[in-house]
């Protein structure tokens, strides 16, 4: 995805841009507007009709009409034959439970009416003071916007799942510059405040400054509190905090600036996502929610629209700790109904996701809500649906009645892998007892379900490390550590016809591609053809040998190839039929193909003859020019030999747009890639200090990964296996 200045634009951490005009009244966090010396229609006795379904007057009360209230429209317009339901008696929210009848007032932006006194007792609680004009746009909650209709992808928590809800609130001026961040323009605008894409002056980076809306002095100092607080959560799948701060009395957050696209849009664009595809967004989403609990903070607000997926492949989990603090505003008696939400009720959460002890009030809420919210999305992945779609008029009651059991993720989808259905349907067990224990004991149960993994953990002749021996594709099950970088890579190869992994030798860039993107590319269900070759001395020869290692299939296609010899001249008189070739290849097998230049430094030191040089140049712009093609072309080249490139200086033009500079692992990576495939086949290390000091070592050791597989197979080899420990 490309930086642009149309709509809609670059998002912030989990706040989507400002949508186009025609959308603007459909997205997160309505905002409510008080006008005066305005005449529009009026809202007439919207509360009539209303009984208590909670008496206690402590509780918040949920209100529900008895019967259609004909009552509640503009003066003029025809009966609106809809059930309300007020969620918060004094936060003014109104659910429209009716996914079909027509838009409540004018329509989602139109303007509404409340009348009575404020200060009246329940069921008469009017939205905002007499004769007050309330303006009235969409908000995320858990029903169905008034007027609109559940879309065919079944996608429930973003444009088909909203509410009218009124918020007294003026806009915000966009303010030229908040501390030491120079304002560029708003990026997206919510019912807790505004986001602003800025330049931190200081440091010459962008970010996104969150600039909220509270009159609650204590909460404010709360919510710094407990921004602090997240922000000590340091990990490559959670957005990352770099200050927290007042600007005129207002509290702000400046978070990392991400490009991409949350969850629930791409969602809403494929709906289901194939399962290795699906684990492999949620275990990261998993990694994150391990590192924030270890901390001491439950979320307690997952859901789609707060799972950012990063153009380079990272995911990113947003909004730590904000809806257990945004809560507490609706208690405070001196606090207004600004950026009143489904919070205000007592219940922190997004009603579509909210586990059952989120919805009883006063219960227990720990992080086992966020292993039930892993399990809604998850169950959203793999089919295309949200798990009540068809039952949200009954959502609360469905979810906490312990004598309703959730719908298993198999009735949806039958073909679904057995024992990863039964993970998800154990997360979505209503007893917090029943579910899994931790997030880390969850990730653990998915983890063998990850892209090349699946099916391949059981077996193992050799022992899950490599030693010496570098990895291949049959070695995916056990290469760990990459993660990250798998997913930006297999991103890129489908934006990209020509890749290039650039680095250090002894990095890893061919096991990479070898046992990381082709087996994770394969798991995409799409029919991938590779074929891998190393340029020599001979580099058009070696491209010859290579077709002809399937030459039985350019036969079934119609292609008699000549002999190797004779291919490799015509490979050099004719740049162009390896495309030619590749394109035949791909449409032979309905799928695609993937050409794959291994140690493409050869070129340079093992090739003498510079036309040789070009004329395999040329043959590898030929076979990848264009993105709409099915072949793509994806090279492995020391760092110190990019600059050889520009030989060919078309090769090198096109070549530049997929350079992928591939580094050392992190901490993270490295622990995984140690302990992550003995754990596979029920081995652990008998000491963690042990792991954590050959973790430290390698760290600052060049060629840290080849080492660190021939240390592991070490012990492998001198492993305890009556006790399936490594000492």
């Amino acid at each position: 995805m490309t930086d642009r200045t149309d709509q809609p634009p670059e998002r912030p951490q989990g706040h989507r841009a400002a949508p186009p005009a025609a959308e603007r009244g459909h997205e997160e966090g309505a905002r409510a507007r008080h006008v005066e010396g305005s005449a529009p229609p009026a809202l007439e006795d919207a509360n009539s009709g209303l009984r208590p379904l909670r008496e206690s007057p402590e509780d918040a009360v949920a209100l529900a009409a008895e019967r259609p209230i004909s009552e509640a429209r503009p003066r003029g317009a025809p009966a609106l034959p809809r059930r309300l339901q007020q969620i918060s008696p004094a936060g003014g929210t109104l659910v429209a439970a009716d996914p079909g009848g027509p838009p409540l007032g004018a329509a989602a932006g139109g303007t509404l009416v409340a009348e009575g006194d404020p200060n009246a007792p329940l069921p008469a609680r009017p939205l905002a003071g007499p004769g007050g004009t309330l303006q009235v746009e969409a908000v995320h909650v858990g029903a169905l916007q008034v007027g609109e209709r559940a879309p065919p992808s079944g996608r429930f928590g973003t444009r088909s799942s909203r509410v009218a809800r009124a918020l007294v609130a003026s806009p915000l001026e966009q303010p030229q510059r908040v501390g030491q961040y120079e304002i560029i323009r708003e990026l997206g605008r919510g019912g807790m405040g505004v986001v602003y894409l800025a330049r931190d002056s200081r440091l010459g980076r962008r970010v996104a400054v969150k600039v909220l809306q509270s009159d609650n002095r204590e909460l404010t100092d709360r919510f710094i509190v407990e921004a602090q607080a997240t922000a000590q959560c340091n990990h490559e799948n959670i957005v990352v905090i770099y200050e927290v701060g007042e600007h005129e009395g207002a509290p702000f957050m400046v978070l990392e600036y991400l490009q991409g696209q949350t969850l629930a849009e791409l969602l809403e664009k494929s709906g289901a996502i194939q399962f290795s595809r699906a684990v492999d967004i949620i275990v990261s989403v998993l990694r994150a929610l391990a590192r924030a609990h270890a901390r001491g903070i439950v979320h307690r607000d997952l859901k789609p629209e707060n799972i950012f997926l990063t153009d380079s492949g990272t995911v990113k989990v947003l909004d730590f700790g904000i809806a257990k603090v945004l809560r507490e505003e609706a208690h405070d008696p001196g606090s207004t109904i600004r950026g009143a939400n489904i919070h205000s009720t007592g219940m922190a959460g997004t009603l579509a996701y909210m586990s059952p002890e989120q919805w009883l009030l006063g219960g227990a809420v720990d992080h086992r809500a966020d292993v039930w919210a892993v399990g809604m999305i998850l169950f959203e992945m793999l089919t295309g649906s949200h798990p009540l779609l068809d039952e949200l008029d009954t959502l609360r009651e469905r979810v906490t009645r312990p004598e309703l059991p959730m719908p298993s993720v198999l009735e949806r989808k039958p073909d679904l892998v057995e024992e990863l259905a039964h993970i998800v349907d154990r997360c979505l067990l209503k007893a917090p007892s029943k579910r899994f224990e931790s997030a880390e004991a969850l990730l653990k149960a998915l983890e063998p379900f990850l892209p090349g993994r699946f099916r391949a953990w059981g077996s193992f002749d050799r022992g899950p490390y490599t030693g010496l021996r570098a990895f291949q594709e049959e070695d995916a099950a056990c290469f760990f550590g990459r993660s990250e970088e798998i997913a930006a890579m297999v991103t890129r190869v489908f934006d990209y016809p020509m890749l290039a992994v650039v680095g250090p030798s002894g990095i890893g860039k061919s096991s990479l591609i070898r046992a990381g993107v082709v087996p994770a590319l394969r798991s995409f269900g799409t029919s991938w053809r590779t074929l891998v070759a190393r340029p020599g001395p001979q580099p058009l020869l070696s491209l010859a040998t290579m077709l002809h290692s399937v030459a039985d299939l350019f036969e079934q296609a119609g292609e008699a190839l000549p002999d190797v010899t004779n291919l490799g001249i015509r490979l050099k008189l004719e740049p162009g039929y390896l495309g030619q070739l590749l394109r035949q290849l791909a449409r032979a097998t309905s799928g695609r193909c993937m050409l794959f230049i291994d140690q493409f430094e050869e070129l340079y030191t093992l090739c003498e003859a510079p036309e040789q040089r070009q004329a395999f140049t040329r043959c590898l712009t030929g076979a990848a020019d264009d993105a709409t093609s099915p072949v793509r072309l994806v090279i492995s080249v020391r760092a110190d030999f990019l600059g050889r490139v520009s030989e060919d200086a078309q090769f090198m033009a096109e070549l530049s747009r997929g350079l992928f500079f591939l580094g050392s692992p992190g901490p993270e990576g490295l622990r995984a890639a140690l302990v992550q495939p003995a754990e596979m086949v029920g081995y652990r290390f008998e000491d963690e200090a042990m792991v954590d000091e050959m973790v430290a070592h390698l760290r600052s050791t060049p060629g840290a990964l080849p080492l660190l597989q021939f240390t592991a197979y070490q012990l492998w080899e001198k492993r305890d296996a009556r006790h399936k420990i490594l000492t």
